[in-house]
């Protein structure tokens, strides 16, 4: 059964054909017309003509690969300059290359005369097909450039991401990757990378080290504090300013709780942790404090 539609465009392709066979009889016979030097001399002009528009295409092929490759020059310099993540200025870089390149492309096939519409479509179509099959791919890539351009972290830093913990081995366009403390490696997409929360734990340069400590009620606060005030003036890894402190935090019906804290390097961070950390648990057993547990590190800030 056929539509109206359908018939329409029947019709349009029978006419079409019927035009097109017209104008082939013609220009056969009006060939077929004419002397042998007629025809000698047109078909030289057309060899001619073809010729000369492959020969400028030929230039227009050399001269464009040169502008490409002086641009190719040109973005190394500049991002070099200012000093661009090398992962986002490769991916810049061939972006740039492949559109200049069809541009080229394009061009080329407008000068020999082809139809270019046939050519953009194709383009259109391979490219929305290409993009609806990897759009969890170029995701990625989108978080992957975002996360190399505004830098919430860096090669190096140790980061919490999407419930892993590891220092960052590599950032590249599609995924993060971390090594973990247990020295395993965790690849994580960027598109998730870029819309998570991340705690940057190495990104300052100081951080604060705190420690709780509980004692029984019937301890003396102001000997403690005096206690771990000392140990905390022999640590030459903690600085000074800010001062390091030791305050009454909250006083339970088990026990009196203080909470130490001190500024240090971030890179001092862990040996001045474990190393106070025994320190005091040593210093205040030694001296008769009756303790409670000496817990794990339950807060940090970071400091710009």
């Amino acid at each position: 059964m056929y539509l109206p539609m359908q018939i329409v465009d029947e019709k349009k392709i029978a006419q079409a054909d019927s035009l097109f066979r017209v104008g082939l009889e013609h220009r056969v016979q009006n060939f077929t017309n004419l002397t042998w030097e007629q025809r000698l001399r047109l078909i030289g002009y057309d060899v001619l003509q073809v010729g000369l528009k492959v020969i400028v295409a030929v230039a227009i092929i050399i001269v464009g690969r040169w502008l490409v490759r002086r641009l190719g020059r040109g973005l190394d310099y500049a991002f070099d300059r200012w000093k661009i993540d090398p992962a986002l200025h490769t991916f810049i870089r061939t972006v740039s290359k492949t559109l200049l390149y069809f541009m080229l492309f394009y061009l080329v096939i407008a000068w020999l005369g082809i139809n270019t519409s046939l050519f953009v479509a194709m383009f259109a179509a391979a490219g929305l097909a290409i993009g609806m099959a990897m759009s969890g791919m170029f995701q990625n890539v989108a978080g992957g450039v975002m996360v190399l351009i505004l830098k919430p972290f860096r090669c190096g830093d140790w980061i919490e991401l999407q419930g892993q913990a590891g220092k960052v081995m590599d950032i590249g366009l599609f995924t993060t990757v971390l090594r973990t403390a247990d020295n395993r490696t965790v690849m994580l997409p960027n598109g998730g990378v870029y819309t998570s929360i991340v705690t940057n734990h190495t990104r300052a340069r100081t951080r604060r080290v705190e420690w709780p400590v509980s004692l029984n009620h019937n301890s003396d606060f102001e000997a403690a504090k005096k206690v771990i005030m000392e140990l905390l003036a022999a640590e030459k890894k903690i600085h000074p300013n800010p001062a390091p402190e030791v305050v009454l935090n909250q006083i339970t019906s088990d026990s009196i709780d203080l909470l130490v804290h001190a500024w240090v390097a971030t890179a001092d961070y862990w040996d001045v942790y474990f190393g106070i950390n025994a320190a005091i648990y040593k210093s205040l057993t030694d001296k008769g404090f009756d303790m409670g547990t000496l817990t794990a590190i339950k807060v940090s800030k970071d400091e710009d």
